[in-house]
């Protein structure tokens, strides 16, 4: 992965091959050419007095300054209106000038922060230029990318605060990669990703950064009454695991943070088969439960002091002659039982049990769980735009505003009585759909039977786990998995961290 430093501008430091400066529409320029070296200062006037580059948001110019002894190519990039500004925009730029970089095979670049606010503009152009480098080529023979990858990218700051900074972008490291972990993950093909082989995965992972798994196999489940993990998978030659990670911080003894997250490893919908066009793109439906592996990563590594318990159930939904049916009845773990419907609706079976199993064994203060679980979340938002939906309002704000910071957008839907009357079934409890009128919410009303009134949020993750129709262009996210609302959940966990201290 690319290194990223902090910097003093100026003419004392080694040449730079590219430097890039960030230009707004109709706004000041010249903040940064002073430090360009006369001839360059004079080009870059002259070319924006006389409108060659506007700066309109996403534009971009590259002049080569043969001779220039202090920098020999310059990249301008526009930002738009500074009134529009945000710190995605931060981490849209500077992802696309670190692919610029990489497709004129300059390997080490510079590049001045866009914003005035510098410090805290510094995360998101760490982010862009971290994650824009990601590539799944595992299964492409003669890649030459790892040979043209950027290698140091430095950030020009006049500051006094060069170490504070260093340490924001270690941080803004240790997530980026959890998030390409997360992408890795997602984008393996289900013949090389069974339940076992992600769960063997994790135990990489947990062994590598410190966290103390647990493993559940299909017999054990069993026994202890997690019927509706084990009924998901059993039609499957690959049995059913749900992995447990655990995360003490510095205390075993306080209630935890819960993550849970569906680990569907591939997707035909069982008996209820799925239409055959984009069926490929099921193996994207086990996004959640990588995500939570990936974010049991980054609190281990960023050394988080609080406890923190991970769930992943892993299965394949799979037809067959041991598949569950539409007409089963489904007694879960904390008792409660289910109708099965449609056996295409499985994510909430698979997740309702884990989050039981995690209420009754940790007792834990906050839940949050993430779901590739309906297309109805799709049709309601688009493919750029997260269901987000639970039972506790401060919690519900706080994440939206958090999202609002890293990019991963999320929308509340309502979780009104009248979605609870929707999944009544006349044979059990519940039934595990719910019609098809508001598809996303009947399913977080599901899954609600079973968080015992513990402050709780899902996130339903179906559009924007992995780049689809619909799904806006970013340059920090390639194509397939994205590892969405990591860095949002990292970012709710480290204030956390800092308010337990």
């Amino acid at each position: 992965m690319v290194e990223i430093v902090i910097e003093k501008p100026g003419f004392d430091r080694s040449p730079s091959p590219l430097t890039v400066i960030g230009i707004f529409e109709d706004n000041e320029y010249e903040k940064y050419f002073r430090y360009l070296g006369s001839r360059a200062e004079n080009t870059m006037k002259e070319i924006i007095s006389g409108k060659g580059f506007t700066g309109k948001l996403g534009t971009s110019l590259l002049l080569p300054l043969l001779g220039n002894p202090e920098v020999k190519k310059i990249l301008l990039m526009g930002l738009g209106k500074k009134e529009k500004f945000t710190r995605e925009t931060s981490r849209i730029i500077a992802a696309k000038s670190a692919l610029k970089s990489r497709e004129i095979n300059e390997s080490n670049f510079s590049i001045f922060p866009f914003a005035e606010t510098e410090e805290d503009d510094i995360e998101a152009i760490a982010e862009g230029i971290f994650l824009s480098q990601y590539n799944f080529e595992k299964y492409k023979s003669g890649s030459e990318t790892e040979n043209n990858k950027i290698q140091k990218a430095k950030l020009l700051i006049d500051t006094a605060n060069i170490e504070k900074l260093q340490k924001r972008i270690r941080k803004v490291k240790s997530i980026t990669e959890a998030v390409n972990f997360v992408r890795d993950l997602g984008n393996l093909p289900p013949n090389d990703c069974s339940p076992a082989q992600l769960v063997s995965h994790g135990l990489v992972m947990a062994d590598q950064f410190g966290l103390a798994p647990t493993i559940l196999e299909r017999y054990q489940m069993e026994s202890i009454g997690l019927n509706g993990i084990v009924s998901v998978g059993k039609g499957s030659n690959n049995p059913p695991k749900m992995l447990v990670l655990e995360h003490t911080g510095s205390s075993t003894d306080a209630r935890p943070y819960l993550l849970v997250g569906k680990a569907v490893t591939f997707d035909t919908g069982g008996i209820s088969l799925k239409p055959s066009e984009k069926m490929d793109e099921m193996k994207f439906d086990k996004c959640g439960g990588c995500t939570v592996l990936g974010l049991m990563r980054a609190i281990s590594e960023l050394k988080l002091p609080i406890r923190v318990i991970g769930i992943i159930p892993c299965v394949e939904n799979m037809p067959s002659s041991s598949s569950y049916r539409p007409g089963d009845i489904i007694r879960m773990f904390n008792g409660k039982t289910v109708e099965v419907l449609n056996t295409d609706a499985e994510g909430r079976i698979i997740l309702a049990d884990a989050i039981a199993y995690g209420v009754k064994s940790f007792k834990p203060k906050v839940i949050i769980d993430l779901a590739t679980l309906t297309g109805a979340s799709i049709i309601a938002l688009g493919a750029n735009v997260a269901a987000m939906i639970g039972t506790d309002d401060k919690l519900k704000a706080r994440l939206k505003k958090l999202s609002d910071e890293t990019g991963e957008k999320v929308w509340e839907l309502p979780l009104w009585d009248e979605f609870h009357d929707q999944i009544k079934s006349h044979f059990a409890d519940i039934k595990n759909i719910g019609g098809r009128p508001a598809g996303a919410i009947t399913a977080a009303a599901f899954l609600s039977n079973f968080t015992d009134e513990i402050p709780w949020v899902h996130i339903d993750i179906a559009g924007t786990a992995w780049t689809q129709d619909g799904t806006s262009e970013k340059s920090y996210n390639p194509k397939g998995a994205t590892g969405f609302g990591l860095r949002t959940i990292v970012k709710f966990l480290i204030e956390e961290s800092l308010e337990s201290t």
